[in-house]
């Protein structure tokens, strides 16, 4: 797999950080406008009732009041998967919708960078949707969100991706043209990324315990990047670690994976740190770090783990953020890292555009 990586890292590095990330989906990257079919109890009485996932999060415990409606959790999620009146197109249709109303969730400018620097990540969603339809909402992100900029970034970072792991694809262009979600070098990029939905079909239906199927699913991407690790530092001769962090709204999910963190962080001796972050409260975000030495928590927005981040580039190098060496690399000074940026953005377009400039264009935005 990784083909060509020796050849471009010519100098002997001691450790480097590769910085992965897991997202929830709901009230975390979007606040999404489907709703669930409930009852609520009234006196010896039940009355229907359409609540948002927000409120499905604080009542689901509470049996003695709430019951999904006629006891059936088809009928109750059925906007949730894929076989409702909308069938696969009611992901990317809320999607659609939840930008367009401004309704993004606290984790929405982290997944944005992510996208935007060509990040691997995983979609960990209590919904009930197959790959293929989440991915699609992804897809429409990246056509119709992500400025020109935020593309020719990603498009530079993937095919530097390309070339690093020997991707073969003689019909790519150095130039992004047409549709980017359906550029090949962006198909190949997503397909490496998971798109997870624990109460699809594939994964069982409905599951009793959503903390226990996001911990699965999360483990089996703990584990691909531990693996991806070992192949790396095996083909490269170099010594590289992962960060890997997961962020959800849900109080119940995140210190349930706090605790599976804590329990199994040591199974995965390439993964150096983990970080947990809770969006329940978009002003008070709360994160906590499991790392080989230490736990830690805090509730302010710190700087490092906010994206999700696998960046073969200077900025790849959290050792060299957290200590700079020079003016120019001060992490705290937004005008030099700025600069720092467009150096880089402007070398990458050298190296891999050439002399030609891109005619601007415009491409729509949700902000």
């Amino acid at each position: 797999m990784v083909k060509k990586f020796g050849q471009f890292i010519k100098e002997s590095r001691e450790s480097d950080y590769l910085l992965y990330y897991a997202f929830d989906w709901d009230d975390n990257i979007l606040n999404m406008p489907t709703v669930i079919h409930m009852e609520k109890r009234d006196g010896d009485s039940w009355n229907p009732i359409d609540i948002s996932t927000a409120e499905f999060a604080e009542v689901r415990g509470d049996s003695e009041n709430w019951r999904v409606i006629n006891n059936d959790p088809s009928e109750a999620f059925s906007n949730f998967r894929d076989n409702g009146p909308m069938g696969e197109s009611i992901f990317t249709e809320d999607t659609k919708k939840a930008i367009s109303s401004g309704s993004f969730g606290p984790a929405w400018d982290d997944f944005i960078e992510c996208l935007s620097n060509g990040s691997l990540f995983a979609i960990i969603t209590a919904r009930g949707h197959e790959s293929g339809p989440m991915r699609k909402g992804v897809e429409w992100i990246i056509d119709n969100v992500l400025t020109e900029e935020q593309l020719y970034q990603m498009y530079n970072q993937v095919m530097k991706y390309a070339y690093f792991f020997g991707v073969d694809k003689e019909d790519s262009s150095k130039i992004l043209k047409g549709q980017p979600s359906q550029n090949e070098l962006i198909k190949v990029y997503l397909d490496n990324c998971d798109f997870v939905g624990v109460s699809s079909p594939s994964k069982g239906g409905s599951p009793s315990n959503p903390e226990k199927a996001k911990e699965d699913v999360f483990l089996e991407f703990t584990e691909k990047v531990n693996s991806f690790i070992d192949e790396l530092n095996s083909n490269s001769g170099n010594h590289w670690v992962a960060k890997l962090g997961f962020s959800d709204d849900d109080n119940k999910n995140k210190e349930h994976m706090e605790h599976v963190i804590e329990l199994n962080h040591e199974r995965f001796p390439n993964i150096v740190s983990f970080v947990v972050k809770g969006t329940k409260d978009p002003l008070n975000i709360t994160r906590k770090v499991v790392s080989k030495e230490v736990v830690t928590e805090t509730s302010q927005q710190t700087p490092g783990m906010e994206g999700s981040v696998l960046k073969f580039t200077q900025f790849g190098n959290m050792a060299g953020q957290l200590n700079p060496i020079g003016q120019d690399q001060r992490q705290d000074d937004f005008a030099n890292q700025f600069k720092r940026q467009t150096k880089f953005l402007a070398k990458t377009s050298s190296d891999i555009v050439g002399t030609k400039k891109r005619k601007k264009k415009v491409i729509k935005s949700s902000k």
